[in-house]
């Protein structure tokens, strides 16, 4: 083989994989995961502050009418207060996930609606979402005490009613599972 017969760039670079695990790949990683910190940042700011006492509530319950406490000190270790409304086709995606969290034991997971005109509504979202948990019926009050902006939010709150984690948009199970234990 002669230096003619050799390979051109363009050829050896068709031949490589389109994967090769490296230094560049784990910048990529890197800057992936400083934009979703950054975005959850931004579209947080509004939220009640981290170590800030969350209000206590008290609400009618979707199914039953009776009456639901948020009051600190709490029963569970902490708490998922999820925020929602029926036509946000962002929580209809993303509810369905927080059924992953209502088996353990230590966490409480309340689902509360906002931005609701007919509880028809809000029980068609529930039963379409198949959400197994707790459900309350939320008022504008409510949306002003937690400052919620947007669809869906959600705050981590402890035994003592301090807020551990507060957030807003799409969140996958395995990231709320990692806000609520740690």
């Amino acid at each position: 083989m002669n230096s003619n017969d050799s390979p051109k760039p363009s050829e050896t670079s068709a031949r490589r994989p389109w994967y090769r695990p490296g230094r560049r790949t784990l910048i990529e990683i890197a800057v992936i995961i400083a934009v979703f910190i950054a975005l959850s940042l931004w579209l947080s700011r509004h939220m009640l502050q981290r170590e800030a006492p969350a209000p206590e509530l008290n609400l009618p319950l979707l199914h039953n009418s009776s009456m639901a406490q948020l009051q600190w000190p709490s029963a569970a270790e902490r708490t998922l207060v999820y925020f929602f409304a029926p036509w946000c086709s962002v929580c209809r995606v993303s509810m369905p996930g927080l059924n992953l969290l209502t088996d353990d034991e230590r966490l409480r997971v309340v689902a509360i609606a906002l931005s609701w005109e007919e509880k028809t509504a809000v029980e068609d979202f529930i039963r379409d979402t198949g959400f197994r948990g707790e459900v309350l019926l939320g008022t504008p009050e409510t949306q002003r005490q937690y400052q919620v902006s947007g669809y869906p939010s959600y705050y981590v709150i402890d035994r003592n009613g301090r807020i551990l984690h507060a957030d807003r948009g799409l969140s996958t199970p395995p990231g709320l599972w990692l806000r609520t234990h740690f």
